[in-house]
This record gives structure tokens, C-alpha cells and sequence, in this order.
């Protein structure tokens, strides 16, 4: 099991990862693809003002997407232009949404071209009931 460490906005290139068969953890860099990934999953991930030294930082999910009745064509130009961002990008292949209004779930997938090879990736985001 490995977990994200994200050090500051433009800089999430370390991975926190358990040593197998021991009970210690070990600290290391991550490259090329795998950096670019990284870094678009965490912008992707970051609610705008979450960020406590810059709250212009993050996806506004709950003013803009995560709402009654998002409007799917706005919410697809907010994602694309931050996954547009991240360094190395040279374009977004495909970008997919899926919004669930019965079980209130949206599920990002996305492929990207990147100065360092193509990503692919998805993920997705609950709201969470009152």
C-alpha cells in the first residue's frame, strides 16, 4: 500500500511505501509518468480553499460541480483546465463524466498525451448525504 505526499503544489513527486514482508516504510521519488499522474490525480482531488496557504488552489466541487444540477459542459472546461496545468501536458485525448444523480456520485476518466508518454486514469467522487 502506498500513499500520495503531496509537498506543495507543483512538487508531488514522493511516494510514502511499505517494505514488503517487514513493518517499515520507505520514502522515494517517482518519475516521468508516473509524476505526471500523481500530480493530476492530487490537483483533481483538491477542493478549492482546502489548501490552507493558497485557497485559490483546488476544483470548485462544492460551488460548481457537486451541486443539484450541475451543468455537465461547464464542469467538463473546469476539469480540463486543470489537468491543462500540470507541467508536461501537451494534451487531453479523452475526458469522460459520468454523473449518478440516484447513488450522487461523479466518475472522472481521462487520457492525456504528456511530454513523457500517455496516462490514463479515473476516479471518482461522492457526495456526501445530509
Amino acid at each position: 500500500m502506498s500513499y500520495d505526499l503531496a509537498l506543495n503544489r507543483l512538487d508531488h513527486d514522493l511516494v510514502f511505501q511499505a517494505i514488503p514482508d517487514t513493518s517499515k516504510y520507505q520514502l522515494y521519488f517517482i518519475e516521468g509518468q508516473d509524476r505526471v499522474a500523481q500530480q493530476i490525480k492530487i490537483n483533481l482531488l483538491s477542493f478549492l480553499g482546502e489548501w490552507f496557504l493558497d485557497n485559490t488552489y483546488g476544483v470548485p466541487y462544492l460551488e460548481e460541480i457537486l451541486i443539484k444540477n450541475p451543468r455537465m459542459p461547464s464542469v467538463e472546461t473546469i476539469l480540463r483546465s486543470h489537468i491543462n496545468s500540470i507541467p508536461d501536458m501537451i494534451r487531453i485525448d479523452s475526458l469522460d463524466l459520468e454523473w449518478d444523480r440516484q447513488k450522487r456520485f461523479l466518475k472522472v476518466t481521462f487520457a492525456c498525451t504528456t511530454n513523457l508518454g500517455p496516462i490514463q486514469g479515473s476516479f471518482r467522487l461522492d457526495v456526501m448525504r445530509r
